[in-house]
This record gives C-alpha cells, sequence and structure tokens, in this order.
C-alpha cells in the first residue's frame, strides 16, 4: 500500500515537472517571438516614416522587395502607427505602393489559410494597410468566414479601409447575424460619410437588427443638412414595427433632426411603449421643440416613471409654464448639471 502510494506520488510529480517544462518552453518561444517581432519593428520604422512623409521622392528601397509575411505585418503595423491620419493623395500614394508591392495580395492569399490566427493576422494586416484593393477579399470574409474571430477582424479592418461599397457586406454580414450589431455599428462609423446612401437605405432593411443599427448610426453621420437622413429617421421613429428601432430613431433625431422633427417626436411621444415615449422626449429636449409642449404638460403625468422624468427635463428645457413638479425641478436640475 505504501509503495503504491509512493508510485502514485512521484507520478505526479513527473506529471507536474512536465507540465512545468512545457509552459517553459512555450514561453520561451513566445518571448524569442515576441523579440524578433521588436526587432523587424525597429528595422522597418525609419523607411515606414519616410514613405510616410514623402511626397515626389521615390519610396524607400528598404521596403521593396519585402516578402515574408512577418515583413508584410510589420509594415502594416508601423503604417497603423504612423499613417492612421493620413488622407488624400498621400493615403493613395502609400495604397499604392503597397499594392504594386504585393504586399495586399499576398495578405488577402492568407486569408484562405487553413490556420485561424493566420486569416485573423491577414485581415488585420490588410487594414492596417488601409489599401482600397484589399477590401473585396475582405467582403468576402465577412459573408463566408467560419470563424466569429476572423469576421469581427475582417468588419474593423473594413471601416478602416473606408469606401462605400464595404457598406452592403456588413449590413448583410450582420442581418445573418455573422457580426455583432455593435462591431456593424463601428464599421460603418469607421466608413463615413461615403456610405451614408447605404445606412440610410438601412433603415428599411427586412432585419430590425439591421434598421436599429442604421438609425444609430445616422444619429452620429448624418446631420440636419442630409434631408434623406432625417427622412428616414423621422419614418422610423413613428412607423418602425419594432418598437426599439422607433426609439433608436428618437435617439438619433436627437442628435442630428432640427425644428423639422417636431411632427414626428410628436408622434413618437404618445407611442404605446414607454421606452419610446422617454426616447422623444429626451430628443426633444436635445432640440428644444418647442411645438411638443402640451404633450410634454400630459407626460409629465404618465403612469412610467422614466417617460414622466424624461417629460421633467422636456419641461425644464422649454421652460413650460404650469405645476413645478418634482420631475420638473429634477430635470432643471439635470439640465444646469449639463444633461445631454
Amino acid at each position: 500500500m505504501i509503495a503504491a502510494a509512493a508510485i502514485l506520488a512521484l507520478l505526479q510529480i513527473v506529471a507536474i515537472s512536465a507540465t512545468a517544462v512545457v509552459l517553459i518552453g512555450r514561453r520561451m518561444v513566445l518571448t524569442r517571438a515576441e523579440l524578433r517581432r521588436e526587432l523587424l519593428l525597429r528595422r522597418l520604422r525609419e523607411p515606414v516614416l519616410e514613405l510616410v512623409a514623402l511626397e515626389d521622392e521615390s519610396p524607400p528601397q528598404a521596403l521593396e522587395g519585402l516578402r515574408t509575411t512577418a515583413e508584410r505585418e510589420a509594415v502594416g503595423e508601423l503604417l497603423a502607427r504612423y499613417a492612421g491620419d493620413v488622407r488624400g493623395a498621400s493615403r493613395e500614394r502609400i495604397a499604392g505602393f503597397l499594392a504594386d508591392q504585393g504586399y495586399v495580395a499576398a495578405a488577402a492569399r492568407d486569408l484562405g489559410s487553413p490556420q485561424e490566427w493566420r486569416r485573423g493576422t491577414a485581415a488585420k494586416t490588410l487594414g492596417d494597410f488601409a489599401s482600397p484593393t484589399g477590401a473585396a477579399a475582405l467582403e468576402d470574409v465577412l459573408l463566408d468566414e467560419g470563424s466569429a474571430q476572423v469576421r469581427l477582424v475582417a468588419a474593423r479592418a473594413l471601416g478602416r479601409i473606408g469606401g462605400r461599397g464595404a457598406s452592403p457586406a456588413v449590413l448583410a454580414s450582420c442581418a445573418e447575424g455573422a457580426i455583432p450589431p455593435a462591431v456593424a455599428a463601428q464599421a460603418l462609423l469607421d466608413l463615413g460619410e461615403e456610405g451614408l446612401p447605404w445606412v440610410v437605405g438601412a433603415t428599411a432593411h427586412p432585419s430590425p437588427t439591421v434598421r436599429a443599427v442604421a438609425c444609430r448610426v445616422l444619429g452620429l453621420l448624418g446631420g440636419v443638412e442630409d434631408a434623406d437622413t432625417l427622412e428616414a429617421l423621422q419614418a422610423a421613429a413613428v412607423s418602425d414595427p419594432e418598437w426599439h428601432v422607433r426609439a433608436a430613431a428618437c435617439e438619433a433625431l436627437g442628435r442630428v433632426g432640427g425644428e423639422e422633427s417636431g411632427l414626428a417626436l410628436a408622434g413618437a411621444m404618445v407611442d404605446p411603449r414607454a421606452e419610446v415615449r422617454a426616447a422623444a422626449c429626451d430628443a426633444a429636449t436635445r432640440l428644444a421643440v418647442a411645438e411638443v409642449a402640451p404633450l410634454a404638460r400630459r407626460l409629465l403625468d404618465d403612469d412610467d416613471p422614466m417617460v414622466a422624468r424624461a417629460a421633467g427635463r422636456t419641461a425644464a428645457m422649454l421652460e413650460l409654464d404650469g405645476p413645478d413638479t418634482a420631475y420638473v425641478a429634477e430635470g432643471r436640475a439635470e439640465i444646469a448639471w449639463g444633461w445631454s
């Protein structure tokens, strides 16, 4: 019995020792890989800075003919660090160089790797390159990739590349549940005004998730000068079949709407859902829409405290005559403290 226990203890010690050896070995491998990466970044930093800064001069020879995946990834990482805010002709010049050197095509080929980490790294690298020639490959990833993590990276990469052509792929991927709504919204925001027409159209998409995303994005991208944006949000605020989309449309109108949004907000203030009524009140408060004053007074007695509190903010902003209820006083204090 004692001998058996001793053998068991010895086996446990051997197992623990073997595990420790494996972990130490893995740590050493990772450390060496990180060291190689850091050395590569140091070697390529100056040439990349030259590429970003140059105007008519020839590209740095140190960046010509790079072929290894590690080198491409390092160049992409450095460009993301130093050329993230570069736009216009300079951005086009950098993108053209990367395409001419075959960097973009090579990274796109890596999207077909059997290894998930390699596909994810390739998608990130294409986003770092910010070259429009890599957008089509990333759009295919959004629609066909089996890994959720790689799809997330591809969506973010597409947003960094820009271009209105990527919006349909992002919206379709969101509709299918391939990427979360928050990721889709961020990608669309990164795409910017070029994708605005697609986002406006998405307020009528069959998927309520996509419609809600579209409303939220329009609230951050659109403006009072964009008639199509306002029309789409006003329609969604009062007529979308899903309450959470109506609420999102009201919130967006509060950010980009004008006085002409008063009629839509008034309609939303009598919505059967408390969340929509509250969102409409808050939007009217942000826009200081005077025509909703009668409804705001009525909603001070709403059965839902959330709505009554929001109506109090509206009444305080519009300085309505009437009883100074607790909700109005609370709303006045919130606005004084910078509520928005």
